[in-house]
This record gives structure tokens, sequence and C-alpha cells, in this order.
């Protein structure tokens, strides 16, 4: 589907449900956090769990392609992220998936709309490519005013749907995911796994086991990523 590139301003926000599904996770993450870790852990993963559970209730999650402005604005609960169209260096779609490479080096992704097998069975669409067409075509409009050019191709350049190819992370969102790996493991080391009652241990052997494994690979592929600056190819399940 193309999208008119004169179009001033083009809005998506993300379904209700992304919203109850956010809190609800949310919530399943305060009690884990409250229940089978220590104080001094569970504090800050609940704090962590609750706001990004009220950021998403409150705001939820929405893109913005504003070609007036010059800027692409991105929202996920409480995180926005603004970037400029000239300072876009190509805009790459892969399944549900939207990401917007910048002239720097670092990256922005978001999942528009469906992450998962549960948004799935929930029923959550797929606009990435919608979103993809429509900033790509935002891109064009603005690296083409930039140059001086008289007209723009209807085709636009930056857009790649339907494919990954091969990306440079920032050192930023490569740290950040190697320190979400160190805190998946401390968590896996701190859970509390001696209980009277044998579903509770059951329970709490099964999480360590789950943050460790996760950690682990969270480790592995930011050691990836820095040893190639690449990130593996990944696909979302339908």
């Amino acid at each position: 589907m193309r999208h008119n590139r004169w179009v001033p301003e083009q809005q998506w926000r993300a379904p209700f449900v992304i919203r109850v599904k956010s809190v609800v996770a949310a919530a399943i993450g305060v009690t884990i956090a409250a229940v089978f870790f220590p104080v001094w852990f569970a504090v800050p993963v609940a704090v962590g769990f609750g706001g990004w559970g009220l950021g998403m209730a409150a705001f939820g999650a929405s893109v913005v392609v504003d070609v007036q402005a010059g800027l692409l604005v991105m929202r996920m609960g409480l995180i926005t992220r603004r970037v400029r169209f000239a300072d876009v260096k190509a805009v790459l779609v892969e399944e549900a998936k939207v990401s917007v490479a910048r002239n720097r080096g670092d990256e922005i992704s978001l999942y528009a709309w469906r992450r998962d097998r549960v948004d799935g069975l929930l029923g959550v669409p797929v606009v990435a490519s919608d979103v993809g067409h429509a900033v790509a075509s935002a891109v064009a409009i603005a690296q083409s005013s930039s140059e001086g050019a008289g007209s723009v191709t209807d085709e636009p350049r930056p857009v790649r749907p339907g494919h990954t190819p091969a990306r440079t992370r920032s050192r930023l969102a490569t740290a950040l995911l190697g320190g979400a790996g160190v805190l998946a493991i401390v968590g896996a080391l701190v859970v509390r796994v001696h209980w009277g009652n044998p579903v509770l241990t059951v329970a709490s052997v099964i999480i360590a086991l789950t943050l460790g494994v996760s950690g682990l690979m969270y480790l592995l592929v930011a050691l990836w990523i820095l040893l190639t600056g690449r990130a593996p190819r990944t696909s979302v399940p339908r």
C-alpha cells in the first residue's frame, strides 16, 4: 500500500489491546519480583515494570510522520524518540518491525504492532509496511528538498520491505542489551528457590532457568554485535 507522499501528517496508534497486554505483563513482572527476589533486587525491578506498565496504559504506542515539520516521532509508553527525516539513512521493514537507520550509525526500531504469537491471537494488526513506506516517502521529500531537487520520484529509495540487511547498532544499544543480559543472569542467581511449597519451588526454578538462558542469549547477541557490527537475522512468528 502506497501513501500519498504530500499528506502533511500521518499517525498510527497501537490498538487498545496492546495497552491491556502491557499492563498485565507489568503486573505479572511486579508480582514475580515481589515474591521470588530479595528486596534489594525486587524493588528496582518492580519499579521498572510498574513504570513501563503505567506509561503504556497512559500513553500507549504511536508513530507520527510529520512531513511539514520534517520529523518522525515514535512513542512507546514513556519512551519517545524523535528523528529528523534529513538525518535518516535508510528505512528497513521486516514483517512487523520498522527500523530507522540514522546517518550517525545508530538505529531505532519499533514493532507495529504485532510482536509475537500472543499479539497474533489477540488480532493485533501489522502496519509496518504502511509505516515504512510513509517514513520513506517523507525521507525522500526531505532529502530532495535539501538537495534543491525540483521533483520527487514515485518510489522512495530508503525503504526495503521484507528484508533485513546487515545493520550497525549503536554502542549505547549494544551496552543496554549486554546490561539486560547481566541483569537477567544476576536475577537467575538470586531467585529464591527454597520453598516449603512444591508449586512455588517449581515456579522459582522455571523463573531462574528462563532468566539464565535469556541473559546468556542477550550477552551472546551483544558480543556478536560488538565483534561484527551486525545484528543476527531475526523474524517475528506469525
